[in-house]
């Protein structure tokens, strides 16, 4: 049974390229040879396994032996996140991917501790969100998108947010939300009247959670139960 997943975005059947970051991992890392086997994983559902046929710099012949596509789980949680430093967004990815968040919408809060995303940032975030996706055995890859705040309380399914008043603790329920958890500083004013008016106030935890520590709690309480 092959012991090493690896991404490629693509139906798993045929002969597959295997380029860029999981061509090195496949060549350099795992030192893969020639005729040995190895899982292909889509995001989309499919689990494959495949032989290596050829390897070269520039790419890896994979050819697909066998191949299933599981249906994808009903999205449960859309995590908000604000812009915070890029240590402490790629651990809530990290994390929160092998929790089984759905998506993430990066948005820029008023007291965010920055105010943009750069491409090679949101490059390496979307590259840990794979590698979380292959160890933890998911078959699903989540989202990754740049969002207003404004566009997040749009949304047309029930939002959540963290609160540090006297809110109450989250509800136990099945049906998918979005819940956006603040910024180190924590919620402007403005933000907060805006969330009062059309969201669910909902105390995490008794202590006061640092950024990169409430959507991994608001993860595990929301697609534990």
């Amino acid at each position: 049974m092959p012991a090493e997943r690896f991404f490629i975005d693509a139906d798993l059947q045929g002969t597959l390229s295997l380029e860029g970051t999981e061509l090195h991992h496949l060549a350099h890392v795992m030192r893969i040879r020639i005729g040995e086997e190895v899982e292909l994983v889509n995001g989309r559902g499919g689990l494959a396994t495949a032989r290596l046929e050829a390897l070269s710099k520039h790419e890896a012949q994979l050819k697909v032996l066998n191949s299933s596509l599981t249906p994808l789980p009903s999205p449960r949680l859309k995590l908000a996140i604000p812009l915070m430093r890029p240590a402490k967004l790629e651990l809530v990815i990290e994390k929160c991917t092998e929790l089984g968040a759905n998506s993430f919408y990066l948005y820029p809060a008023q007291y965010s501790e920055k105010d943009d995303l750069s491409e090679h940032a949101f490059e390496r975030l979307q590259h840990i969100a794979i590698s979380a996706m292959k160890q933890c055995g998911r078959l699903d890859l989540p989202e990754i998108q740049m969002w207003k705040f404004d566009e997040i309380l749009a949304l047309p399914i029930p939002i959540h947010f963290g609160d540090t008043r006297e809110a109450e603790a989250p509800p136990e329920t099945k049906e998918p939300i979005v819940f956006i958890t603040g910024p180190e500083k924590g919620f402007s004013k403005k933000e907060i009247e805006a969330l009062d008016l059309k969201a669910i106030a909902v105390r995490l935890h008794k202590n006061i959670l640092r950024a990169e520590t409430a959507p991994i709690v608001a993860c595990v309480h929301y697609t534990s139960n």
